[in-house]
């Protein structure tokens, strides 16, 4: 229990519940989901005072706000992520976007999860797979996946070859990727991928 105040603790001796959970959706950018709340020691019936207190914000039907969050550009893409509560990655064309690769303008919110949960929204595109550690970045408050990555998911999922070489010249002039990680991002993926690969890498010396 190192660092907390005697402020975040009630009467029992035991860690404040409302500042255990800010403590966490502050690393979501101020997002959290019901589950979570109650994992924190917050009833589903203590969370309509809280919301007519101007404490929280109510998104989606399972997901919350800290009034008190300040708004940024990037919020529709925590607010997916903190949803799966960690397990998301913004990834395909959305992460291209974020990189500055290309000029995909997605009409979706592309997210990779191993969460086969129904989402309540048509603004994202799943895709339900793992990714390694390696594969995936830290942006703000939720992870993305490396330009290598990216470039390699478009690949396999059918964008033109002309876009494609657009994408892996804009990851090489911005230092994003080189030609190495890009080979070690395709290993284990079909002949096909590998080769698209290698026609843009080449397209972009």
């Amino acid at each position: 229990m190192t660092g907390w105040t005697d402020s975040e603790y009630g009467a029992s001796g035991r860690a404040d519940a409302d500042e255990l959970l800010r403590r966490l959706a502050v690393t979501q950018a101020g997002f959290f989901t019901a589950r979570q709340a109650v994992g924190h020691g917050i009833t589903t019936e203590q969370f309509s005072a809280r919301i007519e207190a101007g404490q929280w914000l109510r998104v989606e039907c399972e997901l919350f706000r800290l009034c008190d969050s300040p708004p940024t550009k990037f919020d529709e893409f925590a607010q997916w992520c903190a949803w799966y509560e960690g397990t998301a990655v913004v990834s395909h064309q959305s992460a291209a976007d974020l990189h500055g690769m290309g000029h995909l303008q997605p009409r979706f919110l592309h997210l990779s999860t191993v969460d086969q949960r129904t989402v309540p929204s048509n603004r994202l595109a799943l895709h339900h797979r793992e990714l390694a550690a390696a594969d995936c970045e830290l942006v703000g408050c939720f992870r993305v996946t490396t330009p290598a990555r990216t470039a390699v998911d478009l690949a396999a999922g059918g964008v033109s070859q002309e876009v494609l070489d657009e994408l892996v010249g804009d990851a090489i002039a911005l230092g994003r990727a080189d030609a190495d990680e890009l080979h070690a991002a395709v290993a284990g993926q079909p002949t096909a991928v590998a080769d698209r690969i290698e026609l843009a890498l080449l397209s972009a010396s």
